[in-house]
């Protein structure tokens, strides 16, 4: 199986959301907030928040935690997570 890196981005976006679907997703969606997939570069994959995600202070921790971890756990464990 190839690396993560060095899929095609379609393929890296198509693992980053089908890994985020079930938790993710939906416990951001329950407080009225989400997160886009703005760009992957390498092993980084950049993210901006949504709703009232974007104005939280917990998402450039404890969210951005969450989210990384998860992306750690389920596609590659070398991934980053960075806000833009």
């Amino acid at each position: 199986m190839a690396k993560f890196e060095e899929l095609k981005i379609d393929k890296q976006v198509k693992l980053v959301n089908d890994a985020l679907e079930d938790e993710v997703y939906t416990a951001l969606a329950m407080h009225d907030g989400g997160l886009e997939i703005m760009d992957i570069k390498g092993l980084e994959v950049h993210i901006s928040y949504q709703g009232a995600c974007a104005g939280c202070p917990m998402a450039s921790t404890g969210t951005l935690m969450f989210v990384e971890n998860t992306l750690q756990e389920k596609v590659d464990k070398r991934i980053q997570v960075k806000i833009v």
